[in-house]
């Protein structure tokens, strides 16, 4: 008869996790989380019935992200961290961003918890964390000129960078975030509704 045995799947994924960096396939943890990123990616992809090429030509696109039903986009950083910033689609109803106001460096947040709030001269909108880790990185730049975000919302006005907790963690909580196609559908179902 064959035994049971407790394994802890957290301290497993961390010795894989080092066991491939040793033999070359992934020069840092944050390579390894890159790469389990792409590969959300391209399950989505495939779910959507996307063809192998469109699926390389799509992924090989710098400004491919993922998104959450509250309108925050999510995109890797070379560091292996997490930018964070708001759809093209939430800014639009956000017209004249006066205040941005964010958690400071240092700050642990969890997935779908706030960690700041985007104010216009009419009302104020929560800003949620798409994963969980710690903020590593706050856009200065937005403090002065918080106007970017209507006006590029994807590159310059990109708000925080957070650093993952864990790559369990983080592979966990991807599996949640819409690919770019499936919040543009979604958008378009909002949308639709609203018009009713």
């Amino acid at each position: 008869m064959s035994e049971w045995k407790t394994v802890s799947i957290r301290q497993k994924l961390i010795e894989e996790i080092g066991k491939a960096i040793k033999t070359g396939r992934y020069r840092s943890i944050s390579e390894f989380v890159s790469e389990a990123i792409r590969l959300r990616l391209e399950e989505l992809m495939r779910i959507e019935g996307i063809p192998v090429e469109k699926r390389k030509e799509y992924l090989a696109k710098p400004e491919h992200m993922l998104y959450t039903p509250k309108h925050i986009w999510t995109q890797i950083t070379p560091d292996g961290n997490i930018r964070v910033g708001i759809s093209d689609y939430a800014q639009r109803h956000l017209k004249g961003i006066a205040h941005i106001h964010t958690e400071p460096v240092g700050t642990e947040v969890k997935k779908m918890e706030s960690f700041g709030v985007a104010e216009t001269w009419m009302f104020m909108f929560d800003l949620y964390a798409p994963v969980s880790g710690t903020v590593v990185n706050v856009n200065e730049n937005l403090k002065n000129e918080p106007y970017v975000i209507n006006e590029d919302p994807y590159k310059e006005g990109w708000i925080i960078e957070i650093k993952p907790k864990n790559s369990l963690t983080l592979e966990q909580e991807l599996k949640d975030l819409f690919s770019s196609r499936q919040y543009n559908n979604w958008v378009s179902k909002l949308e639709g509704r609203l018009r009713k």
